[in-house]
């Protein structure tokens, strides 16, 4: 009796998971599937900053204006009033955690970064941050020099 409940239930089982009837997997079956873009967000760090020239690089006044930005927004109070450093990173050598040029000063300072600078974007684009990156730059210019702060 028990042999018959046995095959009985075996029965059941196959049929009710469609026995040996099933169709055959498609032939691309187990090759992984690409993944599909829903959006042009990605995991990972940031997209280095173009390599836009700074249309103010050379622009009479632009270091000075850079200069007043840069106080009254107090960036000495994190990168030190000669760039030299404190809370914030150095400004005033060649090492730069996001990249030295004027538009990667422009991308920090529009997009913020992680840990500590803020983004200044909602309130702050174009000319006057290309100003405060002409500026900025002079600190580097300038490493090394006596009388720096480094």
């Amino acid at each position: 009796m028990a042999a018959v409940l046995w095959v009985t239930a075996f029965a059941v089982m196959t049929g009710a998971c469609g026995g040996g009837d099933s169709p055959s997997p498609p032939a691309a079956a187990g090759v992984p599937v690409r993944a599909v873009r829903t959006s042009d967000l990605a995991a990972g760090p940031a997209a280095p900053a173009s390599d836009m020239p700074n249309p103010y690089a050379d622009a009479p006044g632009a270091e000075v204006d850079g200069r007043q930005l840069y106080q009254s927004l107090n960036c000495g109070g994190c990168h030190g009033g000669a760039g030299g450093g404190g809370i914030g990173p150095p400004l005033a050598d060649a090492k730069w955690i996001y990249g030295g040029s004027d538009a990667n000063i422009y991308a920090s300072v529009v997009q913020g970064r992680p840990n500590g600078m803020p983004s200044y974007g909602p309130m702050l684009t174009g000319e006057p941050v290309w100003k405060l990156a002409a500026y900025v730059r002079t600190f580097s210019e300038h490493a090394g020099e006596e009388g720096t702060d480094e």
